[in-house]
């Protein structure tokens, strides 16, 4: 079950870089969110549907290592792992990587699990909970 790794590519367009063709160092933390998003969208999530369900998400906690720049017209793949299940918060980790295979940073977000009527920390969704073995799974057969 765990961890749960998705890959997301990304490719590097010219408003994300300075005048050196160089990646601005803030928009690394975009791509982390790009493959955060595909990954809940493999684990059968989406942020829409758990806001639609009243649990928020806000990031409060990002780290990031740059290794070696990354420029314009690259093609990064961008690896996220959840390690541990979630609990009032989610920490996922990161590693971008060039297409020549090499890193060219790493990092993690931790994000909180918020009720979007209270905005105060919540559980995770149900869907979520039985996803990481937090909560049985509950059979729709009456039989």
């Amino acid at each position: 079950m765990l961890p749960f790794t998705h890959a997301e590519k990304v490719r590097v367009r010219y408003c994300e870089t300075d005048q050196m063709g160089v990646v601005w160092h803030g928009n690394y933390i975009a791509y982390f969110e790009a493959a955060r998003t595909g990954l809940l969208h493999a684990m059968g999530h989406s942020y829409r549907a758990m806001e639609e369900s009243g649990v928020m998400m806000p990031v409060v906690e990002v780290g990031v290592t740059y290794l070696q720049p990354a420029y314009y017209d690259d093609l990064l793949t961008v690896t996220v792992e959840v390690r541990t299940p979630p609990r009032a918060r989610m920490r996922f980790d990161y590693t971008i990587t060039g297409s020549n295979g090499e890193d060219i940073a790493t990092g993690f977000t931790i994000l909180a699990f918020m009720s979007r009527e209270t905005r105060r920390p919540c559980k995770p969704p149900l869907l979520m909970r039985q996803l990481f073995g937090l909560e049985p799974q509950r059979s729709n057969n009456h039989n």
